[in-house]
């Protein structure tokens, strides 16, 4: 899978997932674990200049699949809002 790939698919699954943290509702657990996957496979092809970001992104993206596989409804959302901070400062300082 090549790089647009990953980016097209995770902010396809990461729709999925606001909207229902949008809702006030929990995402749902195979979403999440998609965007986890894709997050790591993203940080396995990071380039040394934001490989740092793109690891923190990851593990952000893998405490909220922990936080919806224990049903925590507040987290989620906390770390779905966490998430979207950490993409546009990524994309803000690195992108061309």
């Amino acid at each position: 899978m090549d790089f647009s790939t990953i980016k097209r698919d995770m902010t396809t699954v990461f729709e999925r997932i606001t909207e229902r943290t949008d809702e006030g509702l929990l995402p749902d657990e195979e979403s999440v674990n998609t965007f986890a996957r894709l997050s790591r496979r993203l940080h396995q092809m990071a380039d040394d200049a934001w490989a740092g970001e793109a690891e923190d992104f990851s593990h952000l993206a893998n405490q909220l699949l922990n936080a919806v596989k224990k049903g925590d409804l507040e987290n989620s959302v906390m770390l779905v809002e966490s998430l979207q901070d950490a993409q546009a400062y990524c994309h803000r300082t690195f992108r061309d």
